[in-house]
């Protein structure tokens, strides 16, 4: 005799928080950094344009421009003509990127499953709208690292290699401080925001434990500065720690979305519109509809009967433009500089410098015993 037969299943209770973790999103620095700098006072992105690019698919978007004009002639004498001086206009052409993703979902797939349709439908939007923005912040940090400075008008104590400077590992604690008056000389003095990765959030840590009332004050290295990390932001070999400094209002994102979209289209069981993903604070376009099919191989078992069901399809996408203030970088200096902090061998802390200023008393035999 034995209740073998009749003992209870396993216990099964659907908690859609215990699985939280594995649609955890990243930080997106350089895209928040973008979407940011796009919606300032001080944008370079004015609502016109934004406006005009949002409706432009099927066209070329471009801005008039002036460059720059580096050839007036300072005369040491007064004359009754003055000479002209003409600027030279140029287009600036707006480059767009298409950006899509999407998924599928089986209403009745749920009528017999222990994962519930809104647990399901939950996990997905996560994960797509997790790639999208890791695709844009991605974007975002190569829009950077084409901007970067070539030029260096003072390049203080530092190698600038392959335009980017090149922080030996004692300095690391240094070049925090010394990106101001380098960005200065080259003549952007405002706020600098600094796009980094795990390195420098490192650094900033270790720095802050060296404040106002600690051996050395390194606090104002740093806090003058607006900081956006990102994952996305790549050490090269040997590197312990990568950043882009750029001056405040210096660059702005675009997004355009298809024409139906833009004319939320009503049509044949089909619906578009504009919304907002989590996770990216910008304009996409959607895409859903639903269809009639055999989804009988979706789920294995699980779906076996399912030969005549209806499925629906969810779709987001958008092209985007990563704008950075018009500038010839081959002859002017950009608003963007890339620095780059050697790596220290493993397991061996960062030093902070120590400078001793009366070593002179302590050279040999200057000292009595």
């Amino acid at each position: 005799m034995s209740l073998i037969a009749t003992r209870l299943q396993n216990w099964r209770v659907e908690n859609p928080e215990l699985d939280r973790n594995m649609t955890r999103p990243c930080e997106y620095g350089a895209l928040d950094f973008f979407i940011e700098q796009t919606n300032a006072g001080n944008s370079i992105l004015s609502p016109k344009l934004r406006e005009r690019a949002f409706a432009s698919i099927g066209n070329l978007v471009q801005v008039p421009v002036i460059d720059y004009d580096g050839d007036v002639t300072v005369s040491n004498v007064r004359t009754c003509v003055i000479p002209d001086d003409e600027n030279t206009s140029a287009l600036y052409t707006v480059v767009w990127a298409t950006y899509s993703v999407g998924f599928t979902m089986v209403p009745t797939l749920y009528m017999n499953n222990e994962i519930s349709y809104d647990h399901d439908f939950n996990r997905k939007m996560e994960k797509v709208c997790r790639a999208f923005a890791n695709s844009l912040d991605q974007a975002a940090v190569t829009a950077l690292e084409a901007g970067k400075t070539k030029i260096l008008k003072d390049k203080l104590n530092y190698k600038f290699d392959a335009s980017a400077i090149n922080v030996p590992t004692q300095m690391a604690t240094e070049i925090m401080g010394d990106i101001n008056p380098i960005m200065r000389a080259n003549c952007y003095p405002g706020l600098v925001h600094v796009v980094g990765n795990a390195g420098i959030d490192s650094l900033i840590k270790k720095m802050a434990q060296h404040g106002i009332y600690n051996d050395v004050n390194k606090r104002m290295e740093y806090e003058n500065k607006v900081f956006h990390y990102t994952n996305n932001v790549v050490n090269e070999t040997n590197k312990n720690g990568t950043f882009f400094a750029v001056e405040d209002g210096n660059v702005g994102v675009l997004t355009r979305v298809d024409r139906e979209a833009l004319n939320r289209t009503r049509a044949n069981f089909h619906e578009w519109d504009v919304v907002r993903l989590p996770y990216i604070d910008l304009p996409v376009g959607s895409h859903y509809y639903t269809a009639v099919g055999d989804q009988s191989q979706i789920a294995g078992e699980a779906s076996a009967d399912m030969t005549c069901n209806v499925k629906e399809y969810f779709g987001f996408s958008a092209d985007v433009a990563f704008v950075i203030a018009y500038n010839d970088i081959t002859t002017v200096a950009s608003p963007i500089i890339k620095a780059q902090i050697a790596a220290r061998e493993e397991n061996v802390p960062l030093g902070m410098p120590v400078y001793v200023t009366n070593a002179g008393e302590f050279s040999a035999g200057g000292a009595e015993a």
